[in-house]
């Protein structure tokens, strides 16, 4: 029987929580961290053994921890992780790890004692490990050709209205939105980056781009079929509302219509304070010439991601779901596309952390396997 491993979840929002529902039967939360009560209480009702905190500086020395998973927002991230090695705890850390590359350097010292695994999804999700696959297959790689399209729901939601809209409380978006396209691609391909080039702009979402008739706030506005109407998105369709904390006593719905009314999320996304880029292009060139170009979309309306190939013996084409190979539809992936927890992916990413913390070997993305593609959004600013 396996001896039961004692955690805690620092952050406890959408992150913890479904990290929370892959967790082992052998694993324990002991300590829920927030500095927000009603997020953490909510989380406690799933932990019965747990106790609430609101920084992690807060947990007693008489707490015995094991390990800690780190989804508080980014800029806390190298504070807690220096925190938790402190302490002796190993850290699961959600991406981005850091928000400079001096910042990250510090937290690899820092950690030096401890296993860190970082939260690179993309590693363990089968449809991304196929392409790994049949890499081999192309001959030597020439190009990549990769595009992420936010779409206009979590453009709007999280790079707009939301808490990754800032780059000073947020970092830049190509940091924190293609990290782990980044980290994906210098994974399946090898090599070292030796040259990043990068231009990109905020061309949409600013005051000069809103329709005439536009209000301040999407309760108000006569264009009811703006693409990124909130009162559509969050009353009418009840999506992205996993982060709306209602106050005591009150309801989803009702935590909906306030922010409708006053709170953030109810804002024409043309009349916010985001100052981060909606569209970005990143070029690199890989130590033996391979050169990749990495496309950030935040204007596209449709969601989703689009890799493109090209080796001396072939072209894969990774696209809605479907590969192809040499312009023929090789294998078919949609029954993938809604499944939950990132298709099992994020399961796998939990199961992998504490088996190696239980084996002592190594876990599937190390701090230091994680650095390079980090690097490269770094330089991308």
């Amino acid at each position: 029987m396996e001896k039961e491993l004692h955690i805690g979840l620092i952050g406890a929002g959408n992150r913890a929580g479904k990290y929370l529902s892959c967790l082992p039967h052998s694993v324990q939360v002991k300590a829920v961290v927030d500095p927000d009560a009603l997020r953490r209480e909510r989380l406690l009702n799933s932990c019965p053994e747990a106790v609430g905190y609101a920084h992690i500086a807060d947990i007693p020395a008489s707490v015995s921890l094991d390990a800690v998973i780190v989804a508080a927002p980014d800029r806390l991230h190298v504070s807690i992780g220096k925190e938790a090695a402190r302490r002796g705890w190993h850290i699961l850390m959600e991406k981005p790890v850091a928000q400079s590359l001096a910042e990250y350097r510090e937290l690899m010292a820092a950690t030096a004692g401890v296993t860190v695994g970082v939260c690179l999804e993309m590693r363990l999700h089968p449809y991304y490990r196929r392409v790994k696959e049949l890499i081999p297959r192309l001959g030597r790689i020439l190009s990549v050709h990769h595009t992420e399209k936010i779409g206009a729901d979590r453009m709007g939601h999280t790079f707009v209205r939301g808490l990754w809209a800032s780059h000073k409380t947020a970092g830049p978006i190509f940091l924190s939105k293609c990290c782990h396209d980044t980290d994906f691609l210098l994974w399946a391909l090898g090599g070292t980056p030796v040259e990043v080039r990068s231009t990109g702009s905020l061309q949409r979402f600013k005051a000069a781009c809103a329709p005439k008739a536009s209000t301040e706030r999407c309760l108000t506005c006569p264009l009811k079929d703006c693409p990124y109407n909130a009162v559509r998105l969050y009353r009418e369709r009840q999506a992205w509302t996993d982060g709306f904390t209602p106050a005591e006593g009150q309801t989803v719905a009702q935590e909906i219509e306030r922010q409708l009314r006053e709170g953030p999320f109810g804002r024409c996304v043309y009349r916010c304070d985001n100052d981060v880029n909606d569209y970005q292009e990143v070029d690199v060139t890989l130590e033996g010439g391979t050169r990749l170009h990495i496309c950030l979309d935040g204007l596209s309306l449709e969601e989703g991601r689009i890799t493109r190939i090209e080796g001396t013996e072939g072209t894969l084409l990774a696209q809605d779901w479907y590969i192809y190979l040499n312009n023929i539809l090789l294998e078919d992936y949609t029954h993938l596309a809604l499944a939950p927890l990132h298709a099992g992916a994020d399961q796998a990413l939990v199961e992998d952390f504490f088996h190696a913390l239980r084996t002592g070997t190594a876990p599937v993305a190390t701090l230091e396997d994680a650095l390079p593609a980090h690097e490269i959004c770094y330089r991308a600013g």
